[in-house]
């Protein structure tokens, strides 16, 4: 049986040889994830990577590269100029399979304060047109109670939000069962994550407090999205809203993400229906989309608003060009 030293080594230079180009913070990150019961920390992981690399001084580094396997390129000319290691985090979009090519988009349920109005004529829609992938695009909770704003303590708890978030999931699992859902974060349950940063960073590394452990997307075969990741719908890019701008949207808040993207891009966020399409000298069209809530309409920080009921409904074709329809919903007609 080998000791825990050379099984850590051995499963450091695997990981070397899987991903020679990967930065040793990046790579390191991985290992420690995925072997959390033989690695005490990422930084023991990554003192590893650095050794192997001929990262860790003069004597070890001419110890280490004189094993083909981990030696270095030297004629990258980066390696030239010895600079910091960097530690920035690699930024990959979720790109939804091919296969998947009726894909309905729901943004903005804000469960427990969710319209159920809405949410009924959505799901029939995506169910006729039989849907084969449902989106949710971000803030399908609303976790009132870790908000930074004052909070009213009489207001729905956190159990509660998960215990009727879940709820909704099975839902969902069972009216579509076939079908591929994606939970993308939005920036209210980026609530969660702050809580735990500011309130409980010891617990940060326990699986069992992570938003989608306590959901059971494993279990519910749910795929997770991160609050920084962009989905990819074919050609289309699909975002929550949050990621790019804050407020109200502006008058038209598609014509707002055109502004700031010049991409074909659909967004949540902003509970408003709109869409804004420019052409390019070239010959080149770009729209944008914004799509409606399925949430309460008039919430007590923001009762008077002009939000209106909504998703979106897309249809990819082969070539990753999409048919996209941004629906509106009123007195339980979709429109």
């Amino acid at each position: 049986m080998r000791n825990a030293s050379t099984l850590k080594s051995d499963l450091v230079k695997s990981y070397l040889a899987k991903f020679p180009k990967a930065t040793s913070n990046n790579l390191a990150d991985k290992i420690y994830k995925e072997n959390k019961k033989v690695f005490d920390s990422k930084e023991n992981a990554r003192a590893l990577i650095r050794y192997y690399r001929g990262s860790c001084g003069a004597k070890n580094r001419k110890k280490m590269l004189k094993k083909d396997e981990y030696k270095r390129d030297d004629k990258d000319i980066k390696l030239s100029y010895n600079l910091p290691e960097e530690y920035n985090d690699v930024l990959e979009n979720y790109v939804l399979p091919k296969q998947y090519t009726k894909v309905g988009i729901l943004s903005d349920i804000h469960i427990p304060y969710h319209s159920n109005e809405a949410i009924v004529p959505a799901l029939e829609y995506l169910k006729k047109k039989g849907a084969d992938c449902i989106i949710l695009n971000g803030d399908v909770m609303d976790c009132y109670q870790l908000s930074r704003f004052e909070k009213d303590p009489r207001k729905r708890n956190m159990k509660h939000e998960l215990d009727a978030t879940s709820q909704f999931l099975d839902v969902l699992k069972k009216h579509f069962p076939k079908t591929k859902i994606v939970f993308k974060i939005g920036n209210h349950e980026v609530r969660w994550m702050k809580y735990m940063v500011t309130k409980a960073p010891e617990l940060l590394d326990i699986d069992e407090f992570r938003l989608d452990v306590l959901l059971r997307f494993g279990e519910r075969n749910i795929d997770f999205v991160h609050s920084s990741q962009m989905i990819m719908v074919g050609k289309l890019s699909v975002l929550h809203g949050h990621e790019l701008v804050g407020g109200v949207g502006g008058v038209n808040p598609a014509r707002t993400m055109f502004l700031r993207t010049n991409e074909s891009l659909l967004v949540g966020h902003f509970h408003r229906t709109s869409s804004h399409t420019e052409t390019s000298l070239s010959g080149r069209m770009t729209t944008t989309h914004s799509t409606g809530c399925l949430c309460y309409m008039h919430p007590d920080y923001m009762p008077y608003n002009k939000w209106n009921y909504g998703f979106a409904y897309v249809e990819v074709l082969p070539s990753g060009e999409y048919h996209l329809q941004n629906l509106r919903i009123d007195k339980g007609k979709v429109y």
